[in-house]
Formats: C-alpha cells, structure tokens, sequence
C-alpha cells in the first residue's frame, strides 16, 4: 500500500525515488516540488515516505545506516504512543492524525510518526492519513511550498488541528440541535443522539490533551538545545493546540450540561409515570379488596340473596375509590 489516492494528481510527477513502500519527493531552495527522474543537483531537501505495514520498509529503515538509532527506534517500533523528542539535531516522534475519508473512517484518529533535521524529512504511517495526503496534494498543485523540512512539519501539524477544528465546529453544531430540541418539547429521543456526540468530544479532547502535553513538555524540556526556528515553530503549534484544546473543553462541558438536562428530564418523566402508577394502585386497592371478599366461596356473605346486591356493592366500591382518589390529590398538592 502507498501514501497515493487513485485520483492523486501527484501520481504523474516523476519522483526521486519510488516504490510501492516509499516514496522520495526533492525540494528546491523555495520549496518548490523538483520533477526531474533523477537525483537533481539542486536539491537541497528530501522528504520520504513510508508505508509501515510493509515489511520491506521496516528493513529498509532497520538497514538505513544514515538514520540515527534513536530516529530508527522510533520508527520500528511495535507500540503506538504519542511522544515527541529533540536529539542530535532531530526532532522525532508520534503525533496525532485523522484517517483518510477514502480508506477509513475520517472521525477516527490514527498515527504520525516523523523524524527531521535540517536535510531530510521522514514520515511513516501504518495507514493513509488525511493531512499528510492533503499537504502532499496542496504541494503537488503548488499551493503549497515547504521551504525546509520544519515548513512541511508546520503545514502537517496545523493541517490536523484544521480538520481537527472543522470536526469540532461540526459537532458544536450538532450540540446546538440538540440543545434546541431538548429546551423545547420535542426531546424525546436526543439521548440517542447526544450519545456518540459525546463520544467523539471525549476522544478529539483525550488527543488534544495528548498532543497539548507534548508540545508544552518539549518547549520546556529541550528549550535550551532547540534550535531558535523550531523553537518558534514548537512555540506556535503549542499554543494553536492549546487554543483548540480549550474549544474542545467548553464543547466537553456543554455535552456533559446537556446530558444532565436531558436526564433531568427523563427522571422527571419517569417520575410523572410513577406517580400516576401508584394513584390507580391506590384508586383501586378497594374495590379489589371488596370484590375479593365478595368472591370467595364461603356461606354468610352479605347481600348475597338481595336482587340490587351487585350494584350495592359498586356502588361502594366506586365511593370508597373516589374517596381514595380524593384523598390522594390533596395530599399530592399539598406536597407541591
């Protein structure tokens, strides 16, 4: 599997470098996509490609000698966990990335992983992300013009918190659907819609938490050894996460004010039927308790050789229930 879409218009250009498990894409000085089949003397960066799930590029990475141990352990690794680290002139890690729409479900996050120094930018994914593909397109259209490798970081990092941002105002939308009906009279079945509205606001915040941490942990960690450009870039990025991390936490809070309302309101429901439950119980204890001493099949009853005997009987009955229905309303209102 590539990094490439059927329809991908970079499917034309010739690349640096291309196989079905990595793919090599060369920058000029303005960041402009070099086209030329072989190795251009104007290259000044390379940013390659790799589909993880092949084999072929774990060993290609595992015998890549001019990648640092540390750049290679990140890349091979078996477990996915979101860090980022500078070391030896390499920022490195794992962040956060939405699946594409065309392979998967674009709501559900998936993996970065990425490793750059000032020559040479290195991606890898064990499935086709969104922004990635879609920097990838924005350069192949040249909309886009990463002039060094922190640039192509920059447009991939801000490219997820843009769709990150649209899935949130997407949601926010939705939350003011179900606010509106849940404030009018017509909420009954928004639960099943306030649910999994919930559910994606708890997992974009968990990974915008995640991803706010990180940023925030390396501009303290490393502040000192970064170099002043990327120390700005880590800077920013830090501070649109944590931008976008408290949009997500008002939407959080106003589900989870949502979901309270709407269950006040199920209780109280669920309240009003109960009540009425237990007045028609109350309504009719006697007249059961009557006709069940009148049906047993025992000598001595009462009114038993008398013609009107039924509907004296009733009639008691009847009395006693509305004394009882009564009885109840008044302490009832009395209560409210």
């Amino acid at each position: 599997m590539v990094d490439t879409l059927p329809s991908d218009p970079l499917s034309s250009i010739k690349k640096l470098h291309n196989d079905d498990f990595v793919i090599t894409h060369g920058f000029d000085a303005d960041g402009t996509l070099l086209q030329q089949a072989a190795t251009p003397s104007n290259t000044v960066w390379t940013w390659k490609s790799y589909a993880l799930a092949d084999a072929r590029a774990r060993r290609s990475l595992e015998t890549d000698e001019s990648l640092p141990e540390m750049v290679r352990e990140a890349f091979l690794s078996s477990g996915d966990q979101y860090q980022i680290s500078f070391e030896d002139g390499w920022l490195f890690g794992e962040l956060p990335d939405l699946q594409h729409e065309h392979y998967g479900d674009p709501r559900e996050l998936g993996y970065f992983r990425f490793a750059f120094n000032d020559r040479l930018f290195i991606s890898g994914r064990r499935h086709p992300l969104q922004s990635v593909d879609d920097v990838r397109q924005s350069i192949g259209r040249g909309k886009v013009k990463p002039a060094t490798p922190i640039a192509l970081f920059n447009a991939i990092f801000r490219r997820f918190l843009e769709l990150l941002k649209a899935e949130i105002a997407k949601l926010s939308e939705t939350l003011d659907s179900i606010e509106d009906h849940i404030v009018g009279e017509s909420w009954q079945g928004e639960r099943e819609r306030l649910v999994p509205v919930r559910r994606q606001i708890v997992v974009f915040h968990r990974y915008l938490t995640a991803a706010t941490s990180l940023f925030r942990h390396i501009d303290h960690a490393d502040r000192r050894a970064l170099p002043e450009d990327l120390d700005d870039l880590i800077e920013g990025l830090s501070r649109r996460a944590e931008t976008l991390h408290a949009e997500g936490d008002q939407l959080q809070q106003r589900a989870r004010l949502l979901q309270d309302e709407l269950m006040a309101k199920l209780t109280d429901q669920s309240n009003q039927f109960l009540y009425v439950l237990s007045v028609m119980t109350a309504v009719l204890l006697p007249s059961t308790v009557i006709s069940g001493l009148f049906g047993m099949n025992t000598g001595g009853l009462p009114l038993a050789s008398s013609e009107h005997g039924f509907w004296i009987v009733a009639l008691v009955a009847l009395a006693i229930s509305a004394m009882v229905y009564l009885l109840v309303r008044k302490i009832g209102g009395s209560r409210n």
